[in-house]
């Protein structure tokens, strides 16, 4: 039970930005690309934003760097994705 404990503790958010992640990809799976884009670029944004407001502690996985380093990355990351998925061509070239 301690280590249960210990683990999720350790990852904190992360949990909720995984499972975001993986039901975007999920979708892009199953052929709904643009959509899942738009969910794995929400996700990346809102990762930001919860590393930007918690504590080290409850960000858990979430702290790799400095405060500032890591929502530069994962907001750079969402927008950039955001933009790709944008401007995604997905007309068939037949």
């Amino acid at each position: 039970m301690t280590s249960a404990r210990v683990t999720s503790a350790r990852f904190g958010a992360l949990w909720l930005v995984a499972v975001a992640l993986m039901a975007g990809v999920g979708l892009m799976g199953f052929g709904h690309v643009r959509p899942g884009g738009f969910v794995v670029a929400g996700t990346l944004v809102a990762a930001a934003a919860l590393r930007l407001m918690l504590p080290r502690g409850p960000a858990g996985g979430l702290v790799v760097r400095s405060r500032i380093a890591d929502v530069a990355f994962l907001l750079g990351m969402g927008l950039g994705l955001f933009v790709i998925v944008s401007a995604l061509d997905l007309r068939s070239r037949r």
